[in-house]
């Protein structure tokens, strides 16, 4: 039987996150009283208790994927397997709040008010032990409603639009989520986020070092120049790439420089543009300075080898129940 709504989740090695999850979409649907919802789990092969997890759950419907996995082709699964007109994504390490659904979502009606919309979130950060270390607050002073060309992994949509643009790029292992908001974007389609809070992610500090190293020798880095790449005429790519970039077109500008006149020299205006970035972002230590000097260089060389060298072909997958 098809239901109004799908709550789509996808994970990998959230284990107690999960379960936070998982009880947070059971709650709310108890909460606003739905009838007709569905909940989705697609597991990118954990190697802890997650699939376990998930199975206690009695009314999640789980799926295994078994070959190639990436955020991307976990929630086109999702999608497929979902019989909604509404598609809830959530990542694994959020916890939903009950009371934001009714905001976007008629109870009534059981209709999306909105075609591509989402929420604010609020950060707990933990450290490599799972203990809690730091975490936001939400202030709703601080937000309002925004029309946006990006999301992130957590956002409702309706079906026939997530159709129209076939869902999610296999190929995209980073960055599918904001592939997908730039190609609506650009029908006219943008993202409403809300200003009240949806979601608690449960996650490490962006800012961690080893995270952010992981990323650059991973290759996952590479997925941003893939991302440009695939909406090289979209104006909003644009926006957002040299909003979070600029300093790698300034690298691109100082090396025809460097060529054109044959003086290194050029390279300098490259490498304080880099520290002008560390200040302007409110880094002021010798440490992060000399983190930026030695990372920025290392992420914008390879993104500049990355846009000529670096491709990769749309991913077949498999998947069980």
């Amino acid at each position: 039987m098809d239901k109004a709504i799908s709550f789509i989740v996808i994970g990998r090695n959230e284990g107690w996150k999960l379960v936070k999850c998982l009880e947070s979409i059971r709650f709310t649907i108890e909460k606003n009283v739905i009838t007709d919802a569905e909940i989705i789990y697609v597991d990118s092969q954990s190697t802890d208790d997650s699939i376990n997890n998930a199975l206690s759950f009695k009314e999640v419907k789980v799926f295994f994927i078994t070959g190639v996995y990436n955020a991307a082709i976990a929630r086109n699964i999702g999608a497929k397997e979902a019989t909604g007109d509404t598609l809830f994504f959530i990542d694994g390490d959020m916890e939903i709040k009950a009371d934001f659904l009714p905001v976007v979502y008629d109870l009534k009606t059981k209709k999306l008010k909105y075609d591509f919309v989402s929420g604010q979130w609020i950060n707990y950060n933990y450290n490599k032990d799972g203990i809690l270390i730091d975490r936001e607050e939400y202030n709703s002073e601080r937000f309002s409603d925004k029309i946006s060309a990006r999301t992130g992994g957590l956002f409702l949509i309706k079906r026939k639009l997530w159709e129209d643009v076939a869902g999610m790029k296999n190929k995209m292992r980073r960055s599918q989520d904001l592939d997908i908001a730039l190609r609506l974007a650009k029908r006219g389609v943008f993202l409403l986020r809300k200003k009240e809070l949806l979601a608690i992610h449960h996650t490490v500090p962006y800012n961690d070092k080893k995270r952010i190293w992981h990323l650059l020798f991973s290759g996952a880095n590479l997925y941003r120049i893939v991302l440009l790449r695939e909406n090289f005429f979209n104006k909003h790519e644009w926006a957002l790439f040299l909003r979070g970039n600029y300093t790698f077109i300034i690298l691109i500008l100082c090396l025809f420089l460097t060529i054109f006149y044959s003086n290194a020299i050029y390279l300098l205006f490259y490498l304080i543009s880099i520290i002008v970035r560390t200040f302007a972002r409110g880094e002021k230590s010798m440490r992060f300075l000399l983190t930026n000097l030695l990372y920025f260089p290392i992420y914008e060389v390879s993104l500049l080898f990355g846009f000529f060298f670096f491709s990769d072909t749309e991913k077949k997958y498999l998947f069980t129940r």
